[in-house]
This record gives C-alpha cells, sequence and structure tokens, in this order.
C-alpha cells in the first residue's frame, strides 16, 4: 500500500474504495475461502471424509483471525500466512483438521488473494469506465459538429471537428473495455504449487486437488504453479496503465485546449492560484497527466518484481506487493478525476 504521510496528497492520487480490495480484511477472507476449496479438494481426492470436510467448512467460515498478532508476526515472518494458519489451526475443532494447509504453501495463498483482488479491482475499473464513455458520448453529442483546429507537433495543422478528437480520447477506452473480459479470464489463475511448486505433498492426487479448489474458487487451474511466472499479474497491471496512458492523452489534451483558450474549450471551475486571482487552473487535467506517468514508473518497478530467483522469491515478491496495489488505487483515481474533467466541459470547438 502506498505511504500515507501527506494527507491532503492522498485525495489527488489515491481511492480508498480501491484500496479496501487490499486490506487485511479482504485478504484474509480470500485467505479462507482458499483453505476452505482446499479441504473440499482433499474430500475428493479421498483425503479427508466429506462429513469431517463438512464441518471443516464450517469451522473456517466462523474465523475471525487477529490481525495485529498477524501484522506483528509478518514482521519476522515475512509474510502474514504462517501465523495466519496458527490463528486457524487454533481455533478449529472439528475431525481432520490436521490436514488443514496440508500441500499449500504461503505463497499459495497470497498469490491466490492476490488475483482475485485483481479481477475485483478490475470489474470497478469497468463501471467508470462505463460512466466516462457515457459522459464523452454526450460531449459528442453536443458539440461533435463543432469545428476544431487540429494540432500536430505543438503546431496548428488542418482543422477538423470535436468529433474527431474525441473518438481519439473514446478508442483507447473503448478497446481497454471490450479487452477486459478476455483478459479477466487470463488473470483468474488459481496459484498452487506447495513448498516448492509441484505439489509434491499431495502425490497422484494433486490434479483432483487443484482442480476441485479451481472450480470452487471460480478460477482457472493451469496444470502447474506459477510461483516465478508473474504473467497473470503483469497483464492485470499492464491493462490498469494502458488505462492511465489513455487517461493521460485525455487530461494533456484538455490542458493544451484551455491554454489556446475558449475556442477550443470552455471549463466550469478550475484550481485557483495563490497568486495569480485571474487563473483558473485545469487541475484535473494536470491530476490525470500526473497519474498517467505515475503508474508508467510504477511499471518499471513491477517488471523489476517480475525477476524471481530459483524456485520462489522473497525480495521480488515484496516488492510486488507494494507496488500493485498503488497502481490500482492510481487507476481508480484516474477514473474517477477523469469524469470530473469531462463533465465540467461546457462547450468544445467553436459555435457558428
Amino acid at each position: 500500500m502506498q505511504a500515507r504521510g501527506q494527507g491532503w496528497l492522498h485525495g489527488l492520487i489515491g481511492d480508498d474504495e480501491i484500496a479496501t480490495e487490499f486490506d487485511d480484511a479482504a485478504q484474509f477472507a480470500s485467505f479462507s475461502r482458499f483453505e476452505a476449496a482446499l479441504i473440499s479438494g482433499l474430500a475428493a481426492a479421498g483425503r479427508i471424509e466429506p462429513g469431517d470436510a463438512a464441518r471443516l467448512t464450517d469451522d473456517i467460515a466462523g474465523f475471525r483471525p487477529d490481525t495485529a498478532a498477524i501484522a506483528e508476526a509478518a514482521v519476522r515472518d515475512g509474510v502474514p500466512v504462517p501465523e495466519y494458519v496458527r490463528q486457524l489451526r487454533a481455533h478449529i475443532s472439528a475431525p481432520g483438521g490436521e490436514m488443514l494447509h496440508f500441500g499449500a504453501t504461503s505463497q499459495d495463498l497470497i498469490d491466490t488473494a492476490t488475483v482475485e483482488a485483481l479481477i475485483r479491482v478490475g470489474d470497478r475499473f469497468i463501471e467508470r469506465l462505463e460512466t466516462l464513455l457515457t459522459a464523452l458520448d454526450k460531449v459528442e453529442k453536443r458539440d461533435g459538429h463543432n469545428p476544431l483546429q487540429a494540432i500536430t507537433r505543438m503546431q496548428p495543422a488542418l482543422g477538423f471537428h470535436v468529433a474527431d478528437r474525441l473518438a481519439a480520447w473514446c478508442r483507447p477506452l473503448e478497446t481497454a473495455r471490450d479487452r477486459w473480459l478476455d483478459l479477466r479470464g487470463e488473470i483468474g489463475v488459481l496459484q498452487f504449487g506447495g513448498a516448492v511448486g509441484d505439489l509434491q505433498a499431495l502425490g497422484a492426487g494433486a490434479g483432483k486437488v487443484a482442480q476441485t479448489m479451481a472450480a470452487k474458487l471460480e478460477l482457472r487451474w493451469p496444470g502447474h504453479a506459477w510461483h516465478t511466472e508473474r504473467a497473470p499479474l503483469m497483464r492485470a497491471a499492464s491493462w490498469f496503465e494502458g488505462v492511465t496512458a489513455a487517461l493521460g492523452k485525455i487530461g494533456q489534451d484538455i490542458a493544451l485546449m484551455a491554454l489556446r483558450g475558449p475556442s477550443d474549450i470552455e471549463l466550469s471551475g478550475g484550481g485557483r492560484s495563490s497568486a495569480m486571482p485571474h487563473k483558473h487552473n485545469p487541475v484535473a487535467g494536470e491530476q490525470l497527466l500526473a497519474l498517467a506517468r505515475h503508474n508508467a514508473t510504477l511499471m518499471g518497478g513491477l517488471h523489476q518484481a517480475g525477476i524471481h530467483e530459483m524456485e520462489r522469491s522473497g525480495a521480488a515478491w515484496m516488492l510486488e506487493w507494494t507496488i500493485l496495489p498503488q497502481i490500482c488505487e492510481t487507476t481508480g483515481a484516474a477514473l474517477k478525476a477523469a469524469s470530473t474533467l469531462v463533465n465540467s466541459i461546457n462547450r468544445m470547438g467553436e459555435t457558428s
């Protein structure tokens, strides 16, 4: 998660709604779903009696972890899972409790929880994209026929119409929206490999356990662990960064149009200047450009986090945890700011 030191800055770059998808409550709820699915998988493979599995699942559903103790232990362990599992085992009373977490490892829980969070976040972003595209469509219906000066290489080029510039704004957003459904399936991959990625503790029944778990969690089982292959997370982050890049262009264009004057655009509101009261700064446009550049910078860090050594990494994995939620919050903040900005457009182009 990103630092909260500058409270005033959070309103510009943060998104509390998106942040909750990565908080303790959301993550530990995912852990519980994983452990319950694992019990179901072990039962399907004949490792637990069905009645015991049902009672264990009920016990897991009623578990409420001590998050403060988990946070304290995570400083020592580097991950929250060992203390989470210790507490869960202490909570379990049903027979067969010794099979809890059997065959799994910390990375299986955390990566699966991350995948679930990214899917939820992406679904929220689709709703926001639809809202933004509706707002842009309203501008097009109202002003699309107005003439506008095209600009190439920062110089006046040929005349065209507002609808032409709006089309350039909308196409990448529509492409992202249409791509999400397929991408959602690519991202929604169960992580399950056990200690070294080969599920050796489960023997011949490993595939049955994994397939049952995937079905319970509504994820896909690729037939292997992806402990060091970070493609699902990279694909999600790339989609988020692509959305903010498209929004950054809109923000930059509107800021430049505001500089050119009312023949290009008229906006309501705008930010105040401490030194020049006559100014109405296109703050939302500047915000979109800054957020786009921030996400582009974060992607460089995420690519660094994609280099995992040997069978499982600790350092690369930890870096990933700090960056992915920031990318998601940044994208969320950009989508909200974009809708605010587009709704502030009183007119684009010149009216006759």
